[in-house]
């Protein structure tokens, strides 16, 4: 594959976890001011003024949510690192795609339980689009592991 195309990919997906991070610790001063403005425009009975009748529950299930995102982040960082190396069908993957599957199923979790506190329709979509994100992980993690069982045979016969 082409090293340029792997080392931006790589480099997006640093800029995105360190992004992510300073989003992450921002929660708690933010979100106020996020909300009031989300308030101003789209006005006071948005559904987005449940945030403020439940503000530490909001910024808490924000804060999980995120840090899942960022375990995500990492986790793909550390997979990018193995294409640049060319050496992608190992062991290190197969678990790093089943613990992003399990990110993913969290994050499923803490949107469908806030949806019990304060309802958002962006929640069900984001729980349904992690969802199947983290089925798909798990299932990819499955056919890495059979590729990686069948390179190691491979790798021992030649």
């Amino acid at each position: 594959m082409d090293s340029k195309l792997n080392n931006f990919v790589k480099a997006i997906l640093d800029f995105c976890f360190y992004i992510g991070l300073v989003a992450v610790i921002a929660v708690p001063f933010l979100l106020k001011h996020a909300v009031q403005l989300a308030l101003q425009v789209l006005g006071k009975t948005t559904e987005y003024a449940a945030i403020n009748d439940h503000y530490w529950y909001a910024v808490v299930s924000i804060m999980l949510v995120g840090i899942a995102a960022l375990l995500i982040l990492y986790e793909l960082r550390k997979m990018m690192k193995t294409v640049i190396d060319d050496d992608c069908f190992v062991d290190a993957n197969v678990k790093s795609l089943y613990r992003m599957g399990t990110y993913a199923f969290v994050v499923t979790v803490i949107k469908l339980l806030r949806c019990f506190v304060y309802f958002t329709p962006s929640a069900i979509v984001i729980a349904g689009v992690f969802l199947f994100a983290g089925l798909f992980s798990k299932v990819l993690a499955r056919v890495f592991d059979k590729a990686v069982r069948y390179k190691q045979e491979n790798d021992l016969t030649i």
